[in-house]
């Protein structure tokens, strides 16, 4: 058996665990005092569960160039959900998730308006929307907001304002952890060229041109992958556990034994 199987063989445990306690979650004191909260959770735990399939996918392919891209996705992903994690245990309230659901979800309809103008002006250099305020009022996205409200809200949950919270947040506990968040700044920032077709990410290509030297980055990153996308459903319990401590501290302790268990493989 190979490494990567073995990284998926426990990947498994960790799923029959969370086939255990996820029903329960929905009758939890949690979800009734912070339903958007345990919203934001599932869908980070969801989408970092979908990429790291694809990844462990991908490597037993040997799709190298496909799983870079995707395992930048999943740093950002993983950094998104530390961001939620810090905050609600600095406020204990559903506040920081609703504004973040709502002014992405704004955001993200801004986005696609100003696509469909860049659109426009392809024909027609001119074209512009005259009062961006007046027309956005009339779709129910920005009901209540300006769109100077929702470019200066959102910008707080841009990627590199989230780095620079979390460094800050960091420094104050341990220095591994700083470390960790560090050592994830520069790799992320290394595959961007993946994304965007640099020159860094061909060269890389061509130098990694033997099997063997494919499978160490292969296990490298399926290893990384598993420990991020279940870190989520770890630090999800412990969260959890803050209002519904007897019923799922079981379930924590046993998330925990198993990401241990990576370090043995």
């Amino acid at each position: 058996m190979n490494e990567i199987e073995k990284i998926r063989d426990l990947d498994d445990e960790v799923f029959e665990e969370f086939k255990k306690y996820f029903p329960k979650i929905i009758s939890s004191d949690f979800v009734k005092e912070y339903p958007k909260t345990n919203l934001l959770i599932n869908l980070f735990d969801t989408s970092n569960t979908f990429i790291k399939n694809a990844i462990f996918d991908g490597c037993e392919t040997d799709n190298y160039y496909g799983i870079k891209i995707l395992y930048r996705s999943q740093i950002e992903h993983y950094l998104r959900f530390k961001y939620l994690f810090i905050n609600w245990g600095i406020t204990k309230s559903d506040e920081f998730a609703t504004e973040y659901l709502e002014y992405n979800d704004a955001r993200e309809v801004l986005d696609a308006i100003k696509a469909v103008v860049s659109e426009q002006q392809l024909y027609d250099s001119n074209f512009k929307i005259r009062d961006w305020d007046t027309f956005l009022q009339k779709h129910p996205k920005f009901s209540n907001k300006t769109r100077k409200e929702v470019d200066k809200e959102t910008a707080k949950y841009s990627f590199k304002n989230i780095i620079r919270f979390l460094n800050n947040e960091f420094k104050k506990g341990e220095n591994e952890i700083t470390e960790f968040l560090g050592k994830n700044i520069i790799e992320y920032s290394n595959l961007s060229s993946y994304v965007h077709g640099g020159m860094k990410s061909y060269q890389e290509m061509t130098a990694t041109n033997t099997e063997k030297v494919r499978t160490e980055e292969y296990n490298r990153i399926s290893s990384l992958s598993f420990q991020m996308s279940n870190s989520i459903k770890l630090f999800s319990l412990l969260m959890i556990v803050q209002t519904d401590r007897e019923i799922f501290s079981p379930h924590y302790l046993n998330i925990y034994k198993l990401l241990k268990r990576i370090n043995e493989i």
